[in-house]
């Protein structure tokens, strides 16, 4: 698992517009806040858009604005709008299917780790973060060990379920 170089940069263009909320960013201004070339904001931009999180406007005085309410729009949700999936390995991915994974003992380890980043990650939002008005956090069902059955859910694979 990687958060990428884009999505950083995604989420540094996507904080200067929660700060200025409700005016355009060219996307100029941003890749020269960021430090990114031009090109690379613009890519930044086009995969936000088609994420539905900003719109663009094009034209002389044209640029781009927050199209969701950064109070309710999770760091995974843009995460995973610019890179896609966060997968801790192969065989945590949607769908995934490994020979192995009936008698993999890592498997639910990788599950779990997987259940412990998006409650994280899914525990602020980008308002939160920018703003700083809450920290995130976990459940606390991560800490509680005789709970890791309940989020890993391939009681097949727990030793504890059996």
């Amino acid at each position: 698992m990687d958060i990428s170089r884009k999505t950083d940069y995604a989420l540094r263009m996507l904080s200067m517009l929660v700060k200025d909320e409700g005016s355009l960013l060219s996307v100029r201004t941003a890749a020269d806040e960021v430090g990114v070339p031009y090109s690379f904001a613009r890519s930044i931009q086009h995969g936000l858009v088609r994420a539905g999180i900003v719109e663009s406007l094009r034209g002389v005085h044209g640029g781009m604005r927050l199209k969701v309410d950064p109070a309710q729009v999770t760091i995974r949700q843009i995460v995973e709008a610019v890179q896609g999936p966060l997968i801790m390995n192969d065989c945590t991915a949607e769908g995934a299917s490994c020979d192995r994974q009936g008698d993999c003992c890592y498997h639910p380890l990788w599950v779990g780790t997987q259940a412990l980043v998006y409650s994280y990650l899914d525990s602020v939002t980008l308002d939160d973060v920018v703003h700083g008005t809450k920290a995130p956090a976990v459940d606390p069902k991560f800490a509680d060990r005789s709970a890791f059955c309940t989020y890993v859910s391939c009681s097949e694979c727990c030793p504890h379920a059996k």
